[in-house]
């Protein structure tokens, strides 16, 4: 039997609320939402009804929550993505384990400093991709995958 996982959950956007606070739902026997953290005060208040997090455990930024004692097993990390390292780096320090939504960090030194943490930390940190799982991306699979446009050869993204 695994033991439940319980989670602090930084950033109440699509991704936070929307995506991964769900499998809370889907899998009560394996995932808790213990706290979370938005610095919309809204959010905050609807998530902690429907997730029944105590008011002492929802916070009005990952800062705030990142200042008190480790809180949970992971943290989940879905906020704006120039605050991923500010936040992932104390949340590992911490104790956490991180699920970090993409990117890491736009900066090559930055997603170098995280690994080096973790590493020191002998924490995990886990990074989602998910738009592979959207509707659009799952149709073009779907597409390359049935042959109707040929055989895949090479893929060239183009530079930004």
């Amino acid at each position: 039997m695994v033991n439940k996982i319980t989670v602090a959950l930084a950033g109440l956007g699509s991704r936070g609320k929307d995506t991964y606070a769900k499998a809370a739902k889907i899998h009560p026997d394996k995932i808790e939402i213990v706290a979370i953290a938005d610095v919309n005060p809204k959010k905050v208040e609807m998530v902690a009804e429907e997730y029944h997090i105590p008011k002492e455990r929802c916070y009005t930024s990952a800062e705030e929550m990142l200042k008190e004692e480790k809180l949970a097993d992971v943290m989940f990390i879905t906020t704006q993505d120039r605050q991923h390292v500010a936040q992932a780096i104390p949340a590992l320090k911490k104790g956490y384990h991180l699920l970090l939504e993409k990117p890491i960090s736009p900066d090559l030194d930055e997603c170098r400093e995280i690994v080096k943490v973790a590493k020191e930390c002998d924490r995990k940190v886990v990074v989602c991709h998910v738009l592979r799982y959207t509707p659009v991306f799952r149709k073009v699979k779907e597409i390359l995958d049935s042959g109707v446009i040929g055989d895949i050869v090479s893929i060239m993204r183009p530079k930004m």
